[in-house]
């Protein structure tokens, strides 16, 4: 899976119900920043003086609003599935049913960061050229719970919602590597600079899931006659929502 969008069409796939919520979470706390600004300036105006320090504070508080934000929208996501199961369980549970499940990641094929020394199954880019653009890219791996079960996780159309971090400054010309997507090379073309941040989900993570049961063939599956392929429990992306991924860690 890899693919190239705008910042502001990140969350199109979102329900609408949840962009709801979180615009109104994010509007309550900017309106509540701006108030807090004007109410210090007009009781102190040598505040105004000050006004780097407001305006690190009101980051800081954006960010809380934002993490805020994006754990109301993933409960929203949760609640169209039926709660948490064990991997084992989705043996038995129907094709295309929507489920939440929980474990550590293991694969096989990773990839690289473009822009940081690291592997893992998912890479998300965050970069500021013509525009402010999204760059993800994933593999397909295996989820596996504290019961030792396993199961088969497709990465086709996959979603990794991560709390937005500042960008730092890069030289242009990391962007132009062999390794690096055409499309982000022709965005970044001419720039002496981008602002950047990159992020990559790591073997080991413990993550939590959203997703479409359905099956697979897998020679470490169970077959469930001699006639047939093994087969192992997989979830995949559905047309009404994307298979969701979000880290434990990142959760509180």
């Amino acid at each position: 899976m890899e693919r190239t969008h705008r910042l502001r069409t990140d969350l199109a796939w979102m329900p609408r119900r949840a962009r709801r919520t979180s615009g109104l979470i994010r509007g309550v706390a900017w309106t509540a920043i701006g108030a807090t600004v004007v109410g210090s300036m007009a009781i102190a105006p040598v505040m105004a003086v000050m006004w780097k320090g407001l305006l690190v504070g009101g980051a800081g508080a954006a960010a809380i609003a934002d993490r805020a934000a994006r754990a109301a929208m993933r409960r929203q996501v949760e609640k169209m599935t039926r709660g948490e199961l064990a991997l084992a369980e989705l043996d038995a549970r129907e094709e295309g049913e929507l489920v939440v499940v929980r474990g550590t990641i293991e694969a096989e094929e990773t990839l690289r960061g473009l822009l940081i020394d690291a592997a893992g199954v998912y890479r998300r880019l965050v970069f500021q050229a013509r525009g402010t653009w999204v760059h993800e890219a994933a593999v397909d791996f295996t989820l596996v719970d504290e019961h030792g079960g396993r199961i088969r996780v497709e990465a086709a159309g996959a979603r990794w919602m991560t709390p937005r971090r500042e960008l730092v400054t890069y030289p242009g010309a990391r962007f132009h590597g062999d390794d690096v997507p055409a499309k982000v090379r022709q965005l970044a073309e001419g720039k002496d600079t981008v602002e950047a941040i990159e992020r990559v989900l790591a073997v080991g993570t413990q993550v939590q899931l959203v997703g479409y049961k359905t099956t697979s063939a897998d020679a470490t599956g169970t077959a469930r006659d001699y006639r047939s392929a093994p087969q192992r429990a997989t979830l995949q992306s559905g047309a009404d929502l994307p298979l969701v991924i979000s880290r434990l860690d990142e959760q509180r």
